[in-house]
């Protein structure tokens, strides 16, 4: 299920760009209101499948109704949506009914005062009829990863679409993505169509001169006093697969790092 929820703030404020990890938390806060138990779960341990959690929700950008686009953010907000996307049953009732039982939520920004706000509305959006092959434009950028060795140590790093040499690796960590959340979702493996093309649009590609590239600064380490990053690409893209695979992308999230609001989409009409 797909909902809007539209905020209003309680004083005009400043949001930063980098407020993924704040809206992160809190959605954890809201389902706390009602399950603490539950939001323990997606936090801490979440949907796995071999070895390898999942939460299966994503969120969209702030989608601002007002205020000003400045250097580093929002200026003057003064109320905003978000869209929230999930299969799991248990997630949106939670988010829903957290949101009923609070008074108010609040955004803490390192450096900003903090911003109340309060939900107005909550609506629930239809589901679109799934084909073979959509078109869709990006709410957040798509990350999509790979395990790399850096001198001594292995770490995670970010694959990037333009490159000619990490483009095909992109594509097919985000088809064998979907076949994992498919699995856990439907709680059996996928046994349709196997074909699968991903494909973002060449004329906005052309357009931005090839920047499609986020990096959006998302936790401090409390121990080393550094920040995470978190890497994706933004732009509208096309995508041909069995309809159920679409499906799962369009709920839980296109790519990784879905539940810090990434890889959100909505068909073009």
């Amino acid at each position: 299920m797909r909902l809007k929820i539209c905020c209003l703030l309680e004083n005009k404020g400043f949001i930063p760009f980098n407020y993924n990890y704040e809206l992160q938390s809190v959605i954890y806060r809201l389902i706390q209101n009602s399950s603490p138990e539950f939001s323990s779960f997606l936090h801490h341990q979440g949907f796995v499948d071999r070895n390898r959690p999942f939460k299966l929700f994503t969120f969209s950008k702030i989608l601002c109704v007002d205020g000003i686009t400045g250097r580093d953010g929002l200026q003057d907000v003064s109320s905003f949506n978000l869209l929230f996307s999930s299969p799991i049953k248990k997630s949106y009732e939670h988010l829903v009914l957290g949101i009923f039982l609070g008074k108010h939520s609040t955004l803490l920004f390192p450096g900003n005062r903090p911003l109340k706000f309060n939900v107005t509305s909550v609506e629930s959006l239809p589901e679109p009829g799934y084909q073979s092959e959509m078109r869709f434009i990006s709410l957040s950028p798509i990350a999509v990863s790979t395990m790399t060795k850096r001198e001594d140590r292995t770490v995670q790093h970010y694959l990037d679409y333009m490159d000619p040499e990490e483009c095909n690796k992109f594509k097919n960590n985000l088809f064998n993505n979907t076949l994992k959340k498919y699995r856990l979702v439907e709680g059996r493996g996928f046994k349709g169509s196997m074909d699968f093309e991903f494909q973002y649009d060449k004329n906005y590609i052309l357009k931005r001169n090839g920047r499609i590239r986020k990096q959006i600064r998302f936790k401090k380490n409390e121990t080393t006093g550094r920040y995470s990053y978190i890497i994706g690409m933004e732009a509208p893209f096309t995508i041909k697969a069995d309809p159920e695979l679409i499906k799962i992308g369009y709920q839980c999230g296109f790519g990784e790092k879905n539940s810090a609001g990434f890889g959100m989409a909505e068909v073009i009409k």
